[in-house]
């Protein structure tokens, strides 16, 4: 088999199994309400369009195809626009497919964990801003008699 369709089928090899991973990191998760470092989107969350035109959005896995290659981009298809949903991949293809979308996910994780990093040492640098004022609130009591 030619390398290049090799490579090409790859990223597309993602078959029933990826439908998972939407699930896994959608881009919507916000848990505990905090501000979610979001995947480049190829458009709003009305505007999505999945970019494969043989895939019809009343398809199972509709949805779960628009998250991986709309959202996390790590799904792409043929050069043609269609994705072939029905061919069969190999296990190279599924693990080149399965790859990209967990460095996908690794970089959403490093993201939201910068984020946090961030957050956290803005609280403490407010806190000891605080600590260091009480301080001088203190210095400037008068002595107890």
């Amino acid at each position: 088999m030619n390398a290049n369709l090799v490579v090409k089928r790859s990223a597309v090899a993602l078959g029933l199994g990826f439908g998972v991973l939407a699930a896994i990191a959608p881009a919507q998760a916000n848990p505990a309400g905090d501000t979610v470092v979001e995947p480049v989107a190829q458009g709003t969350e009305q505007q999505r369009v999945l970019p494969f035109t043989d895939v019809s959005p009343d398809h199972w896995a509709y949805e779960a195809l628009l998250n991986l290659a709309g959202v996390y981009g790590c799904v792409s298809g043929y050069p043609d626009g269609t994705f072939r949903g029905e061919n069969t991949v190999t296990r190279y293809e599924f693990a080149a497919g399965m790859d990209s979308c967990l460095s996908v996910l690794v970089d959403l994780a490093q993201q939201q964990q910068q984020a946090s990093d961030q957050d956290v040492r803005s609280l403490i640098e407010s806190m000891e801003q605080s600590l260091s004022d009480l301080r001088e609130i203190e210095s400037d009591l008068p002595e107890a008699p």
